[in-house]
This record gives structure tokens, C-alpha cells and sequence, in this order.
């Protein structure tokens, strides 16, 4: 009866820790759902100063990720695909399919597609299917030259300062930050011909990377000539780009995502030099792997998350199977109240 007894009370230790630990035990980094619930496909996707996520949509909803939890902005967009986003809708432009919503005071309206946008010193930029856009004293500015636009960036080097525009079949436009009224240039020097731009990144020295649909590239300035990043990323689409900025000076780890999914690659910075440091490492299995292209990538307040359509979180997760663990604990406790006598 005491051995029972005895066996009895070390199954019940065993049991609650098994049953505790289950969901406790780590699984590993991995790529988990975490989209707003009936929202449809996403088509735009920042971080605002304050850390919240916004995520639009191909049906002209603006969704906000704060505390865990997703919630609907009140906007009315027409309908029309949220693009771009600079901050919280309707205190700052949207741009949609049908063109700018939330328009700064006095700006004259801007129709059709504006795909990107970007608040610099000198105005707001846009991105259209025609080119670039300067709004200056409420009037709209084309620098020119025509070209459809789908990403912009700035770039600040040492005490120069540059914005580019990332363009579909036109590779790179590029133009001084301090004049880009002034007629935008091809900068395309070391570029496949007809290079699709989807992305920019920028190190902390100033370098300026690029993703294509030809691979991804990197360049210290414009007018230098552009060097691809890694072969293993050659010919690949290079849809969205992000330096995290976890690493040691001189040192980053490069966020890629591309048709294949969420990878990242160690890169070294030396003054006007970056080298890959390695090959680009898948950040999850192909079975986790979302199935569209990640078209965006951002870091807010420690937590990593892609667009793919639907919004995934990059993190640590529970062990696969976990319930079964704790599964295995029930059973013991069951087994040692079979075990000790009633009293």
C-alpha cells in the first residue's frame, strides 16, 4: 500500500509538470497568422511613431494593430486599394488606386494611382503611374521624367542628401533632396535593363540597397555603379527589404522578403563598402512559408511582421504537439488517483 502510495504521489508531481509545461516549452522562431479577422487582402502596411501597425487593404480598409488586438478605422475611401500610408490615415495623405486621400490643406486634388508616398522637407512626394509628384504651396510639381512609380526613399550620405524613386520597367530615378522639383535622373548604372524597383533600404552609413525583380543591389551613391548584393539572390524578385538594427556598429542583419518567403542575410558595412557576410538563411521552413510574395516587412517595439496578403508575426512559438505533452501529464494524475487509496 505505501509503495502505491508513494508511486502515487511521484505520478502527480510528474503529471502537473507535464500538464504546466506543455504549452510552456519553446518551439523555435516561426511565421504565425496574426491579420485582421475579415479583412481581406492587404496592399499597404507601416508602423506609426506611436508603434501601432496599420494594414490597408484591397477594399479600402485601414486596420490598427494596438495591444494585440485589430481594429477597423472609421474612413471612408471609396472602396478603392489603400497603397500607400505616411502615418494615421486622415490626419495624413492615404494614397489609394483613384488617387490621394487626405490631402494636406489647400493641396489641389491628385488623381489616379499613387502608390508610394514620402514627406520630405521640401513637400510631399508621390508616386504615380506617370512619375513623380511635388506638392509645393498646394500645387502639384512634376519633375519628371514619366515613368510609373512604385516605391520612394530617402537617402542622406555624409552632408549629401538624395530621394529616389523605385519605377516598373524604368529601374531607378534619383534627384537631389534639396531641389526635387528639379528633373529626377535615370540611375541605373550596373542595373539589369528594364529593372522592376520594389524596394530601398538604407544602412547606417548611408548605403542605399535596392530589390528587384531581378535580385537585390547596393549602391554608396548615385552615379556609382550598382553591385549585386548575393548571387543567390540574382534573378529572384525582391519584394520588401529591412536592415534591423540589432547588430553592432558596422554589422547588420538584412530582412529579405521574396516569392520564396522571409529570409535573412548578415551584411558588413565599411565606409563606402557592404559585403554579405554568408548566404541568405530561410527564416522558416517552406511549409511555414507564406504562400504569396512578401511584399512588406517592418519592425515595431521588438516584434518582426511581413505582409503576404494577410499580416504574419516573426517569433518565438510553443513546441509543436505541445497538447500532447500536456495530455501525457493528465494521464499520470489520473493514473496515480487510481493508485492512491481513498483515505
Amino acid at each position: 500500500m505505501n509503495q502505491r502510495k508513494t508511486l502515487g504521489i511521484v505520478f502527480t508531481i510528474l503529471g502537473l509538470i507535464l500538464a504546466v509545461a506543455g504549452p510552456l516549452l519553446p518551439g523555435g522562431l516561426h511565421l504565425t497568422l496574426n491579420t485582421p479577422s475579415g479583412a481581406g487582402h492587404v496592399t499597404a502596411f507601416i508602423a506609426t511613431a506611436g508603434g501601432d501597425i496599420l494594414a490597408g487593404t484591397q477594399a479600402g480598409e485601414v486596420w490598427r494593430l494596438r495591444d494585440e488586438r485589430w481594429t477597423r478605422e472609421r474612413l471612408d475611401l471609396g472602396g478603392q486599394p489603400v497603397l500607400a500610408m505616411v502615418g494615421d490615415p486622415g490626419r495624413t495623405p492615404v494614397g489609394t488606386a483613384a488617387g490621394l486621400a487626405f490631402a494636406p490643406a489647400g493641396a489641389a486634388p491628385l488623381a489616379g494611382r499613387v502608390s508610394s508616398l514620402l514627406q520630405t522637407d521640401q513637400g510631399l512626394l508621390a508616386g504615380t503611374a506617370t512619375g513623380v509628384r511635388l506638392l509645393v504651396d498646394g500645387a502639384w510639381q512634376a519633375p519628371g521624367p514619366e515613368a510609373m512609380i512604385y516605391s520612394l526613399v530617402s537617402q542622406r550620405r555624409g552632408d549629401g542628401q538624395w530621394l529616389h524613386a523605385g519605377t516598373i520597367d524604368a529601374g531607378v530615378l534619383s534627384g537631389s533632396a534639396a531641389d526635387p522639383a528639379a528633373a529626377w535622373q535615370p540611375n541605373n548604372q550596373g542595373l539589369p535593363d528594364g529593372a522592376k524597383v520594389f524596394s530601398f533600404a538604407t544602412t547606417r552609413g548611408g548605403l542605399l540597397l535596392t530589390g528587384t525583380d531581378q535580385g537585390a543591389f547596393w549602391q554608396s551613391q548615385p552615379g556609382q555603379s550598382w553591385q549585386s548584393l548575393h548571387p543567390a539572390l540574382d534573378g529572384k524578385r525582391v519584394l520588401s527589404l529591412l536592415l534591423a538594427d540589432d547588430a553592432p556598429p558596422g554589422r547588420a542583419r538584412l530582412w529579405i522578403g521574396s516569392d520564396d518567403g522571409l529570409s535573412s542575410l548578415a551584411v558588413s558595412e565599411q565606409g563606402a563598402q557592404l559585403a554579405a557576410e554568408g548566404s541568405p538563411q530561410p527564416a522558416d521552413t517552406a511549409d511555414q512559408q507564406p504562400p504569396l510574395g512578401i511584399s512588406g516587412i517592418l519592425s515595431s517595439q521588438g516584434r518582426l511582421l511581413v505582409s503576404a496578403g494577410m499580416v504574419y508575426e516573426y517569433g518565438p512559438t510553443a513546441l509543436s504537439g505541445w497538447y500532447w505533452i500536456s495530455f501525457a501529464g493528465v494521464l499520470l494524475i489520473l493514473i496515480a488517483g487510481w493508485l492512491i487509496p481513498p483515505p
